[in-house]
């Protein structure tokens, strides 16, 4: 009896410590949640299986290292070279709509534990709540918002632990790059829009954020509105940014703005300091997970004496091995 009772006793010591150094368990049961439109969703236990309407949420699905449980994903996914590198088993999957409108019977047989929106997408969130499906609604537009659909998504998922990893790497490297730009210099920058370098991004958007913690001032600060704004050529030529840079998504080059004669006295295209951003992979300039390496990308270009640029790529491609379970090569980062 004591030889049974010693064994049992040992037994829920070893189980003790398992739980204390291995990897906590997953929750289990109802979650109760808070879309980022306010709306109350209860899951019964965490989603196993994920449908998400929208490439910001998949990429966010794909960091938080959720790959394996999706069975519906947005329109065009074989177009997302990140795709093809981190989750080749997206490109299989079943396409569901785009971020305006989305294939709602086909989303329903799927039957999905959870279906991820966007906002623009409400009504047919409501339609497939109607039908028994949970739903979350996101709206990652500014650095906050992508932390808390992170967030949103890790609790939803029962894996809180991956989203608050994946947010203090954003956290560290923030605090990293004020340290580094604090005593500096803070150039002028112009960021030119997707569709013309004629538009430019005013303070209230994403853009301007990354050029602030890259250790730069926006020229665009001085306009009003969150999406990109046209402007002149002469208010360009007023503004005379010392650097120029072009968005991953731009339908121009680097030529194009340094062979507009209507831009020669600008200093940036005198001085050669006109830049692309990497865009062989994913879009750094807009709110995706790995929109830190956006920021982190601009300071080694306005300030490579304080980040040189080998140090950014080394630190690119532990992020990708780290969140996103691949190692790039250096060509896709530049």
């Amino acid at each position: 009896m004591k030889k049974k009772l010693l064994l049992t006793a040992l037994a829920a010591v070893m189980l003790l410590q398992t739980a204390a150094c291995g990897k906590p368990a997953e929750p289990t049961g109802p979650i109760t949640l808070e879309d980022q439109t306010g709306r109350t969703v209860t899951l019964e236990e965490p989603a196993d299986t994920i449908v998400s309407c929208y490439y910001v949420s998949s990429y966010a699905v794909m960091a938080l290292g959720l790959s394996e449980r999706m069975v519906g994903i947005e329109n065009k996914a074989d177009t997302r070279e990140i795709y093809h590198l981190a989750s080749p088993a997206f490109l299989d999957l079943p396409a569901v709509g785009t971020m305006k409108e989305s294939n709602v019977e086909l989303i329903a047989s799927l039957e999905p534990d959870l279906v991820i929106m966007p906002v623009k997408l409400a009504e047919a969130a409501e339609t497939l709540t109607g039908l028994g499906l949970d739903v979350i609604l996101v709206n990652p537009e500014n650095h906050e918002d992508l932390c808390g659909m992170l967030e949103l998504i890790g609790d939803a998922c029962g894996v809180p632990d991956r989203a608050d990893a994946l947010i203090s790497y954003y956290d560290v490297q923030m605090d990293a790059l004020a340290k580094r730009t604090a005593d500096g210099d803070k150039p002028a920058v112009y960021m030119g829009g997707n569709s013309s370098y004629l538009t430019t991004a005013p303070a209230d958007m994403y853009q301007s954020s990354l050029i602030d913690l890259a250790g730069g001032v926006n020229v665009g600060d001085a306009l009003a509105g969150d999406y990109w704004t046209e402007v002149s050529y002469e208010t360009i030529l007023d503004w005379n940014p010392e650097v120029i840079v072009l968005p991953s998504g731009a339908d121009y080059t680097v030529e194009d703005i340094l062979n507009d004669k209507q831009l020669a006295g600008v200093a940036a295209v005198e001085n050669g300091a006109v830049y692309a951003m990497p865009s062989a992979m994913e879009e750094w300039d807009s709110p995706i997970p790995s929109g830190i390496l956006g920021a982190m990308w601009m300071t080694s270009v306005l300030h490579p004496d304080l980040y040189e640029p080998a140090a950014f790529y080394k630190d690119a491609a532990e992020f990708y091995k780290e969140f996103y379970g691949f190692t790039p090569d250096e060509a896709l980062l530049k």
